[in-house]
């Protein structure tokens, strides 16, 4: 049911008319029936005149309107110019929106000027009694067919989600579809023959529009106009208005259908992606900016002037700590005008502001919607005040448990902190909280560039030391040393019969030999890097003689029992022969060294085949206290003394001379435990045979 209005009525009283039905022009019985409503007279003339075969006519008085919708079939509204119903007209009456209208135009009579620029023309047939009557059923079938077109026209557009609706040039409304009531919040009956100003509560909107629309319609046949309005719901919508000119009978502009496209989600949402560019750019600015900035305060100094040129603050500062207590200090401030005074220097005490201890205890964001409202701390509302603002927000910079520093930001309205702007300033927030990082990051890198410049400087100097010191052994200890060792020897060999004489003798030679042996090791530690080894085929007994004639006499001194086993017909090896015998006496030194007395050192030379290859191994057996297991991976480098050794004399370069010389040869040195109750070591020198 649609709901129409009783024009001339002084109370208005509401009437039901049914919706427009399917037009079928065959009834069951095969006829074609149409029921007549409307004036007497009128409908008494076309029911007349309708009379045949194959064609039925119902006619109907019009205190029947009321239960129209009862009745199935076509029906068509009968009426007289001039002659209308009690309390109806022609031109306003609602049933004329709904339902074909046959006008009879009496003899002699004239059709009224208005019928042509009635809104629903279309759906006009105008017959005059009685020489139409010839053609009244043409006509008829022709006023059908065209209301029936409109009505299917009708339905589609009500279902369709734009808003549709038409309207005369002055603006009346003639009709409209189910989104166009949802968006004016009133049914179809109470708008249909209203004008646009009595629907839309822009009242100037509505004037300008269609006077801007018709000169586009009646210049181009179409227009199209953006539109900014308000729904029933109080939503501001943006709208695109298409709209085409419609035409009567005669091709006189009567009106236009308007189709309206509801823009508003779409702008939204391209509101969104600018506010989200713009946003994003503020951060790759301030990205951008501090990237290769190491100083804090222009870090700082940076990003509040960009935030605040593009954020629309009126005025940014940044809070940082203050030493040796819990307050914080504004130390950076960008103003929007220098004529507003600086925030420089102001402290601010958690203990003592309830929303700042949360921002540092709780990262929660401190905001201030409207300084001039009761309740709000007022030193912020004074701060905000000196420099014309009534709004402001204090966001923390921190990095995991620290609070780095916090980011104010102050605006000269009232106004409300959406959750997206608050997200936003957080990312700032920690973009400085990078930038801070980095800093930092660049002054301890700084630190420990100038700390390894210094030990750069320390070991230069201990090179040239080194240097002065290898010359100093050559020059001034060993090439010494080595004439006292020479005149030792030949003296032994001189004197005879003096057996206190030569045990003296035997201990100044073999304090020589081992200053002598020192000397070497610290030569060779410090030269095996800058000289290769010079390598040539070796007897392998005569190479180790000297080695196991020492190890032998230090064996007696020390009460070690010695043994060594040195196999005849051993094949020449490539050896450095002077380095090999240098690192074979240290081993050998070791391992009587640290026996205990009364203990056992056995030595053992030999070549073994391993993976394909072979190799003369050195081995030393002892009865030392061995090595920890935390500590083998050590025993190379220099200057390593390891718990219990601090009794024996040494340098600490003596493994360092073995593992060295191994190298040299492209062989190993390895320790292991000697597989006995009483322990020990076993040391292996392996070298390519």
């Amino acid at each position: 049911m649609w709901t129409g209005r009783r024009e001339g009525d002084e109370n208005e009283a509401m009437f039901a008319v049914p919706a427009p039905m399917p037009y079928s022009p065959t009834a069951a019985s095969g006829h074609f029936v149409v029921r007549l409503v409307g004036d007497a007279d009128a409908v008494g003339w076309v029911t007349t005149n309708l009379r045949g075969p194959g064609f039925g006519v119902e006619p109907m008085p019009f205190e029947s309107a009321p239960g129209l919708s009862e009745l199935p079939g076509p029906i068509v509204w009968v009426a007289r110019p001039g002659e209308p119903e009690p309390g109806r007209t022609l031109v306003d009456d609602a049933a004329v929106w709904s339902f074909p209208c046959l006008v009879v135009i009496p003899p002699g009579g004239a059709p009224p000027d208005i019928i042509a620029g009635h809104p629903s023309v279309e759906s006009f047939e105008v017959v005059r009694e009685p020489e139409d009557a010839p053609v009244l059923r043409m006509r008829l079938e022709r006023l059908l067919l065209l209301h029936r077109r409109r009505a299917q026209t009708e339905a589609i557009l009500h279902d369709l989600p734009v808003i549709v609706y038409t309207r005369t040039l002055d603006g009346i409304v003639t009709s409209l579809n189910a989104e166009a009531e949802t968006f004016v919040g009133r049914s179809r009956a109470d708008v249909v023959g209203r004008p646009l100003s009595e629907i839309l509560p822009d009242v100037t909107f509505a004037e300008k529009s269609v006077t801007e629309m018709n000169e586009g319609l009646l210049a181009r046949g179409r227009h199209r106009v953006r539109i900014i309005a308000e729904t029933a719901q109080g939503r501001r919508s943006a709208l695109d208005a298409r709209a085409l000119l419609l035409r009567d009978g005669h091709g006189i502009p009567w009106g236009a259908q308007v189709v309206m496209s509801d823009l508003t989600d779409e702008e939204e949402a391209q509101e969104r992606l600018r506010v989200e560019a713009d946003r994003n750019e503020i951060l790759a600015t301030i990205a951008t900016a501090t990237r290769d900035v190491t100083d804090l305060g222009r870090v700082f100094e940076q990003a509040i002037e960009i935030l605040g040129l593009r954020s629309g603050a009126r005025s940014v500062a940044i809070l940082l700590p203050k030493e040796g207590s819990d307050a914080f200090v504004t130390r950076c401030s960008w103003r929007v005008s220098a004529d507003l005074p600086s925030t420089a220097g102001s402290e601010w005490h958690p203990a003592e502001i309830g929303p700042l201890r949360s921002l540092v205890s709780d990262r929660e964001p401190w905001i201030i919607r409207d300084g001039a409202e009761p309740g709000v701390h007022a030193p912020a509302a004074e701060a905000l005040a000196r420099v014309g603002a009534r709004a402001g927000i204090v966001l923390p910079v921190f990095h995991e448990e620290e609070v780095l520093a916090c980011l104010g930001l102050s605006f000269g309205e009232p106004r409300e902190f959406p959750q997206d702007e608050i997200r936003f300033l957080t990312l700032v927030a920690d973009q400085l909280a990078l930038a801070v990082r980095a800093a930092r990051l660049y002054q301890s890198l700084a630190e420990k560039l100038r700390a390894l410049a210094e030990e750069q400087r320390l070991r230069e100097r201990a090179d040239n030391d080194r240097q002065r010191l290898l010359s100093m052994l050559v020059h001034d200890l060993k090439n010494p040393l080595a004439a006292v060792l020479a005149s030792l020897e030949l003296s032994l060999e001189r004197i005879a019969g003096d057996d206190r004489l030569e045990r003296l003798l035997r201990t100044s030679t073999a304090s020589a030999r081992s200053l002598a042996g020192m000397i070497d090791d610290a030569l060779l530690v410090y030269r095996t890097g800058d000289t290769p080894a010079s390598r040539r085929a070796e007897d392998v007994a005569s190479v180790l003689a000297q080695p196991f004639e020492e190890a032998r006499w230090l064996a007696a001194a020390r009460q070690v029992d010695l043994s060594i086993d040195l196999p005849d017909g051993l094949p020449p090896v490539s050896l450095d022969a002077g380095r090999y015998r240098r690192a074979a006496a240290n081993i050998l030194s070791n391992a009587l060294k640290f026996s205990r007395r009364g203990g056992d050192v056995r030595v053992s030379v030999d070549v073994e085949e391993d993976g394909g290859s072979s190799w003369l191994v050195l081995r030393v057996a002892d009865s030392g206290p061995g090595f920890p297991e935390s500590v083998r991976d050590r025993i190379g480098a220099a200057y390593q003394r390891f718990a219990g050794s601090e009794r024996i004399p040494g340098t600490g370069l003596g493994l360092t001379v073995v593992a060295a010389v191994a190298a040299a040869h492209e062989g190993q040195m390895h320790v292991e435990p000697r597989a006995r109750p009483a322990g020990g070591s076993v040391f292996s020198l392996r070298v390519p045979a």
